[in-house]
């Protein structure tokens, strides 16, 4: 059964939790973790954000600088260390970059663990029809992400690995885990609704 959103994430997020998202390219994201910020104070790390100073001097709108995942995995490595110190003084914190390899969730599930706190994992969906019109409102100047074409949407949709919670209970038995699915396919907070979640 569907919930809406802003009530779900207003009663079931813990304020330390590690929130990370989850999704393609201008599902809303960033929006949906905007406002969970103000309902709980959580400090958002965006890797958008923080690519910018860690590849200072490349074009991070060439598709293959954003594709490249040596390069993501610098930009990762430094939100993760940026993560583990504020989770480490008791700040709940959200990690809002696509987290497409289960990998990447791994790391996050470590920092959760390392701290005994709740790893949220927020997938967001909607149509591609919605998500390639957000992209074709993009430009450099009001820069938002560095998707900014279809083929970036295409190139993350390409390499996205499906969530493995087993995976990850199997490295943290003791972690408790959240994952919830929501659908996005709106601008309004008020149309975004959790459609699926399950507690590991």
């Amino acid at each position: 059964m569907k919930e809406p959103f802003v009530a779900f994430m207003k009663k079931e997020i813990e304020p330390d939790a590690v929130v990370i998202t989850c999704g393609l390219p201008a599902t809303n994201k960033t929006e949906t973790m905007e406002v969970l910020a103000t309902l709980t104070g959580h400090t958002i790390l965006r890797t958008d954000l923080i690519r910018r100073r860690v590849l200072e001097g490349e074009d991070i709108f060439d598709h293959k600088v954003a594709a490249n995942m040596n390069k993501r995995t610098r930009v990762y490595d430094v939100m993760f260390q940026m993560a583990s110190e504020l989770v480490a003084r008791g700040k709940g914190v959200i990690l809002d970059a696509t987290f497409s390899t289960q990998t990447l969730r791994r790391r996050a599930a470590e920092v959760a663990a390392r701290h005994h706190t709740t790893l949220v994992i927020q997938q967001t969906s909607c149509p591609e029809e919605y998500s390639l019109q957000k992209i074709s409102r993009r430009t450099r100047d009001n820069y938002e992400s560095n998707a900014l074409t279809p083929e970036a949407y295409y190139n993350n949709k390409a390499n996205f690995e499906p969530v493995d919670l087993d995976d990850i209970k199997v490295r943290h038995p003791d972690l408790r885990i959240l994952h919830l699915t929501v659908d996005t396919a709106h601008d309004d907070k008020s149309e975004w609704y959790v459609i699926e979640r399950m507690r590991r």
